[in-house]
């Protein structure tokens, strides 16, 4: 017979007992016994709940708003967040189903947003994300926005749209188009940014965020005023109705502009984005990918800053006769003039050896770089070391407590200042197996020495290896190798 710890471990594990196995320990006089049985109890009826919950929505097609937020709430309280995207984008398929439109589009761009900020699997998977795309294309198509205008129009000079999510100031999408705005050819080009809102609580809204962002005119003043200086005129949709209604005036707008070309910095979390990129509102469009593309019918092209899922989708584009390829996300030298940052504001010492890693997205701090990061730390008890990022970094932290350097472990979350504050670190450490080429890009921009291990011969196991050279980079998956290079590194600057 199981005992208590042990059945309660196979529950958080979610593997299936017998909930009768826990009923000797409800009563019991050890208030302990009693609380984990009980929690465990509920766990279990919460998981049987969750899928009598689901077989009821597949059994009306997903339609009823009210039973898919029961099962969003059960999903919450379980901590199963990844088991969301799907049903929500399944209910806004059936909202289109039903020409409700706005609600559909909503839903949908609500649970992929969701689940692509949280590092969740549904939305990598192309097949999901295609299917996505295409219930996007058939809202696009059944609201039918046209314009009676002729798009070509006969600029002096090419307008070109720079379109994100969301004008932020720590938002990469944001920096990425002022630095576009600031290094373009005024003699050639003029430059427009909007941003759509997405994500921002709507007046209209019929699908409600659980998380909804500020407004750009809260995040991101510093950058509207910035692009103000360089002469760019910022426009953001409006959040007075929902988000069809913003779509359509996004589209207005970019007519009433007469825009040749369109970037758009956004990805499939994004309805609006999604619903100009099917409209007719420019000779062409590009869709700039970050993560997930927007794998609309109405891309012309489709530029990827991560050189793995350009690999795995040329193929696809290709297929299509869209073209696509992979470009390196270039840092802003404007940003690289700020000053180092003062390391008594973040209480780490002047003597302190600093290093540092700057992440897009958490699950690439991997556990062999945890254990070799730990392994430095421990050989040196002067250094320290930064995580640059947002995100849930759970097991990562549990893993420096238990390890016992988690008093010199900083997280800094997101950074608008990248890469003028890397300036506070010594040495900078590219994650493994596989890296952020945008981060190791940002260190080398201002000569910090980077440390790298090649994994494989895969993109995604080799890009930080073939940015920093062969003298900085360490092969064979060798951990040992890596460590010792690193220590070199704190032994010379100490």
């Amino acid at each position: 017979m199981s005992s208590l710890i042990e059945l309660v471990e196979q529950v958080n594990r979610g593997e299936p007992i017998e909930p009768s196995a826990l009923d000797v320990y409800h009563e019991s006089s050890n208030s302990a016994e009693k609380f984990l049985a009980h929690h465990a109890a509920a766990q279990l009826g919460l998981r049987r709940s969750q899928q009598h919950i689901l077989q009821a929505l597949e059994a009306i097609d997903y339609a009823d708003q009210k039973v898919l937020g029961q099962f969003l709430s059960v999903c919450g309280f379980l901590g199963m967040s990844d088991m969301r995207c799907g049903p929500v984008v399944k209910f806004g398929s059936s909202a289109i189903n039903r020409r409700e439109y706005a609600l559909g589009i909503e839903a949908i761009g609500n649970g992929l947003r969701d689940d692509l900020a949280s590092g969740g699997e549904w939305a990598r998977d192309r097949t999901n994300a295609t299917a996505a795309a295409w219930e996007y294309d058939r809202a696009a198509e059944g609201i039918g926005w046209t314009t009676d205008a002729d798009i070509h129009w006969n600029n002096r000079l090419t307008r070109i749209a720079y379109i994100t999510s969301q004008i932020a100031d720590d938002d990469p999408a944001t920096q990425t188009a002022l630095a576009f705005a600031r290094n373009a050819d005024t003699q050639r080009f003029k430059i427009f940014a909007y941003g759509t809102e997405a994500g921002v609580r709507r007046e209209g809204e019929q699908f409600k965020s659980e998380k909804p962002q500020p407004s750009s005119n809260r995040r991101g003043l510093k950058s509207i005023d910035a692009f103000d200086r360089a002469k760019v005129r910022t426009w953001l949709a409006p959040t007075d109705g929902d988000a069809q209604a913003a779509a359509q005036a996004l589209a207005e707008q970019l007519i009433a502009d007469q825009i040749d070309v369109v970037l758009i910095d956004a990805d499939l979390g994004d309805p609006i984005a999604a619903l100009i990129s099917s409209w007719n509102v420019a000779r062409v469009k590009i869709n700039i990918a970050r993560r997930a593309p927007l794998y609309t019918k109405g891309i012309d092209g489709v530029a990827y800053f991560d050189a793995v899922g350009f690999e795995q989708d040329k193929s696809f584009w290709s297929e299509r006769e869209i073209e696509a390829c992979h470009i390196l996300e270039g840092i802003d030298p404007q940003a690289t003039k700020s000053t180092a940052p003062s390391r008594s504001t973040y209480g780490i010492p002047e003597s302190a050896t600093v290093l540092a890693t700057a992440i897009d997205d958490p699950s690439t701090i991997s556990e062999p770089f945890v254990e070799s990061v730990i392994d430095v730390l421990r050989a040196h008890p002067h250094a320290v070391f930064l995580l640059i990022g947002g995100g849930d970094f759970g097991w990562q932290k549990k893993r420096f407590e238990a390890a016992g350097v988690a008093k010199r472990v900083g997280y800094t979350g997101k950074r608008r200042d990248l890469p003028g504050f890397l300036k506070i670190a010594d040495v900078y450490l590219a994650e493994f197996p596989s890296a952020s080429a945008t981060g190791v890009l940002q260190a080398m921009s201002v000569e910090k020495p980077v440390v790298a291990l090649q994994w494989g011969d895969s993109p995604e196991h080799s890009t930080a290896a073939a940015l920093v050279g062969s003298e900085a980079t360490i092969n064979g998956r060798d951990t040992a190798a890596y460590i010792e290079r690193v220590c070199k590194f704190i032994r010379d600057t100490g």
